[in-house]
């Protein structure tokens, strides 16, 4: 006999357990009590049809949720239910007396006793940092699976920062001793750092962004000019031509040799980081279609999704489920180095997503999928995708001609 749809089993409670402790452990460390205790999970209530039909079994289940909580140091409350002219006590809740309780419960104990040292270390070095702060700085640095070697580096470079003006230093010249040149330029350590030494910002030097890309206008490859440029944020150089038309490709290989497109360019992306760079590129924003093409994995969704959140109004190009399924023979689960791709299994539908998007997306994320997990860009013939680019480009030329006609 399965489980009760009426009662919440083992698995289901941990799930619970798990859950409230991701939304207040922080909370609890920086200021305990800072959430309501106890915390009573419902195991359900069964019917009277359903006790007197299967009073033995639904005990046993519930004895079993009972002996569970028990063991992991939580307590319980019963309800007195009649089962025929019997009264019994049954299970109706399984209590979590405070966040310490919770963490033991669901061997979360190191992570708490970490996290509770590092609280405590960074109040007795940063006294002023505020209750807020500090709390920010925790989820920040678990966020990023911050070592304790590293938790040495936040402190130290904090402390520097606290006590020395960095204006116009670029990120790899500020003097810190026994620190990698590339270390502030790590996602989240600046922001943490900001937080301890109490500093709206660095005041490091902005290193300019650099876009490079390939112009794919066949009139004016015909000219002779240079079809590989770069720009250079802030720089006086302009564009051969503005483009109507961008096409962000992950992939070098795709970008440098996109077959032609009227009014175009084809930019290379980089990754997560390309979405912070070129979502702040005017000639890209303001161009009449943005295209990003990417791999079809976990990573190249990610990336969409990014740049969307980030503003940047870009439709996707062969990130769908007819291209996955015409072209899953030239895909891989393994990567560059043998190993294999890994599912997400805690993955969840991304903000910037359409919904066939997150569909494709939260499948290749699950552990259940049994098809490839990444088709790379490259294994996707150009001229498909000069196809699709030049069937929207179109639409976008024909939707502003329509659209200045009735202006007119």
């Amino acid at each position: 006999m399965s489980q009760s749809p009426a009662l919440k089993d083992i698995v289901t409670i941990r799930d619970l357990c798990e859950r409230r402790y991701g939304r207040v452990w922080a909370d609890e460390i920086v200021a305990p009590g800072s959430s309501d205790w106890p915390y009573a999970i419902r195991i359900g209530k069964p019917s009277q049809s359903e006790l007197e039909r299967d009073y033995v079994w639904l005990s046993s289940q519930l004895d079993e949720v009972a002996s569970w909580a028990e063991a992991h140091g939580l307590s319980y409350r019963t309800e007195q239910r009649k089962v025929g002219r019997m009264t019994y006590p049954l299970l109706s809740h399984v209590v979590v007396p405070s966040a310490h309780a919770l963490a033991h419960a669901i061997g979360k104990d190191r992570h708490w006793e970490l996290f509770s040292r590092r609280a405590e270390t960074l109040r007795e070095l940063f006294s002023k940092v505020g209750d807020e702060d500090l709390r920010d700085v925790l989820v920040s640095l678990n966020r990023s699976g911050t070592s304790d070697a590293d938790f040495e580096l936040v402190c130290a470079a904090a402390r520097w920062f606290a006590q020395h003006d960095a204006h116009g230093y670029t990120p790899r010249e500020v003097p810190l001793e026994g620190f990698h040149a590339k270390w502030l330029d790590a996602a989240g350590h600046r922001q943490v750092v900001c937080a301890l030494a109490g500093l709206p910002s660095l005041e490091l030097r902005h290193r300019p962004h650099l876009v490079s890309f390939h112009y794919l206008d066949p009139a004016y490859e015909a000219t002779g000019a240079r079809l590989h440029d770069t720009w250079l944020e802030g720089d006086a150089g302009e564009l051969a031509y503005v483009p109507r038309t961008v096409v962000i490709c992950e992939n070098r290989d795709s970008a440098l040799w996109f077959p032609h497109l009227d009014g175009a360019i084809a930019v290379q992306g980089d990754g997560m980081a390309g979405t912070a760079v070129l979502s702040g590129v005017a000639w890209i924003a303001q161009a009449e279609i943005v295209l990003y093409w990417g791999d079809i994995d976990i990573h190249g969704f990610q990336i969409l999704s990014a740049y969307r959140e980030r503003g940047l109004d870009v439709t996707s190009i062969l990130m769908d489920e007819r291209t996955y399924h015409t072209y899953e023979r030239f895909g891989t689960s393994v990567d560059a180095h043998g190993r294999k791709l890994t599912p997400k299994a805690d993955a969840h539908a991304l903000r910037g997503l359409t919904d066939e998007e997150n569909a494709l997306y939260l499948r290749l994320c699950s552990p259940e999928h049994v098809g490839v997990r990444r088709i790379e860009q490259e294994r996707i013939p150009l001229q498909v995708a000069q196809r699709v680019a030049r069937a929207l480009a179109c639409e976008a030329e024909r939707d502003r001609v329509s659209s200045a006609s009735k202006k007119d």
